[in-house]
């Protein structure tokens, strides 16, 4: 039972699934369903919701980020039963992780076929590790940066897209076929002594560029525990200054 906010997208999703029905309302959506699904930008979630009227019944699953459980309590009372979700895109192929907190044997028996379901206990894992998927745009940045790079030395772009593409898949599809090795392991395991990614492992290692991803990932924390917004930045770091 879909919301009709958005009516381009219920539209379709009605005519290509057969078992999805467009509300009339979104108390409609509530008169009719056991669980509430609230999937919306964070800076609407009180203007869609105060007008609702939710029931004991209702088992709530919120993805909006940034906004805890204490919060949605008040817009969805007498509803007690609250969880969080954080579904990734690539959940649409069924691969991924999905993060909920606090478990639920019910969300999760939904969700189980749809990626790699990690229940946690503590809200504050949910915010941390979702402090984590902001580098998945630095991720195809770093693919995007690689793509550039071969073009600019004579790859034609189609063989370059292609390589890098298919380079970074296995390497991710690396950690499931190394049940038990951690990803230190797996580093080490992938650079031979004196060779090439050795040296690349050291030089990037030297002028902190692991050392930024942590400093992005606390902004990115601070940020969902709103003490940070989106203008503030890291300094620019002087890599004159490595050795």
């Amino acid at each position: 039972m879909l919301s009709p906010r958005n009516q381009n997208r219920a539209k379709q999703l009605a005519e290509h699934i057969q078992n999805v029905e467009v509300a009339e309302d979104n108390q409609a959506v509530l008169r009719e369903s056991g669980i509430i699904f609230i999937a919306v930008p964070p800076q609407i979630v009180e203007h869609v919701s105060t007008p609702l009227t939710f029931s004991e019944d209702h088992q709530i699953l919120s993805f909006v980020s940034g906004h805890s459980i204490e919060k949605l309590q008040s817009l969805v009372t007498p509803a007690k039963r609250i969880a969080r979700m954080i579904p990734l895109p690539s959940i649409a192929r069924h691969e991924g992780p999905i993060i909920l907190s606090p478990p639920s044997p019910g969300i999760a028996a939904l969700f189980q076929e749809t990626g790699s379901l990690v229940e946690v206990e503590q809200e504050t894992e949910l915010e941390t590790l979702c402090a984590v998927t902001a580098l998945m745009a630095p991720y195809f940045g770093l693919l995007e940066r690689c793509v550039d790079w071969l073009g600019i030395n004579g790859v034609k772009k189609s063989n370059a897209m292609d390589f890098t593409g298919a380079l970074f898949h296995g390497l991710g599809q690396t950690p499931d076929a190394s049940p038990g090795k951690d990803f230190a392991q797996l580093s080490i395991e992938h650079a031979t002594p004196m060779g090439f990614n050795e040296h690349a492992y050291r030089e990037l290692k030297k002028i902190g560029w692991y050392d930024d991803i942590s400093k992005t990932l606390d902004l990115i924390s601070n940020r969902l525990a709103g003490k940070a917004a989106f203008k503030d930045g890291l300094e620019r770091p002087d890599y004159t200054k490595s050795s």
